[in-house]
């Protein structure tokens, strides 16, 4: 014998319907909320199976998300390093470059130092021929200006003379 709802078989014997009738609407609605509920839990089975699939594949993306993640931290980690070894590379390079630098400095400085002291050696050499000479055409000068005072006193004495002769003549 099938299995049937006894509400609904009780519900449709109150109602007045025939006994045969009842049963078969009681049996009916019972297989079909046999059914329903067969096909509730197998889709609870399917939906369980199909969440414990999406879940594995939650976490195998996760475990591959992990794995991507470690992968691009890896590669920041040597690119870091990377740039540490150029920077100190180039702080080197920047070390050796000023020491060059310096040490041309220093070259260019002794040099400078070397052609101001030839330059001063000359001017000195220059303002000691210039001295001498200057020296040499005072002393010419000088001798010049004592046959001057020489002849400008024998003028004075050649035309003073008669003129204070005349003057003392004149007093007298």
């Amino acid at each position: 014998m099938t299995t049937m709802i006894s509400e609904v078989y009780s519900a449709f014997k109150t109602a007045g319907v025939p006994e045969q009738e009842a049963r078969r609407a009681a049996e009916a609605l019972s297989a079909e909320n046999l059914a329903t509920r067969h096909a509730v839990a197998e889709n609870k089975r399917d939906l369980a199976a199909e969440i414990a699939g999406v879940k594995q594949e939650i976490a195998g993306l996760r475990q591959e998300l992990h794995s991507e993640i470690a992968g691009v931290k890896q590669e920041i980690a040597e690119l870091r390093q990377e740039l540490h070894s150029e920077i100190a590379g180039v702080k080197q390079e920047i070390a050796e470059l000023r020491q060059e630098l310096h040490s041309e400095i220093a070259g260019l400085r002794q040099e400078l130092y070397s052609e101001i002291a030839g330059v001063r050696q000359e001017l000195s050499g220059e303002i000691a021929k210039l001295r001498q000479e200057l020296s040499s055409e005072i002393g010419e000068i000088r001798r010049e200006m004592g046959v001057t005072r020489w002849m400008l006193g024998v003028i004075l004495v050649v035309v003073a003379l008669p003129i204070l002769r005349e003057i003392v003549a004149i007093w007298l």
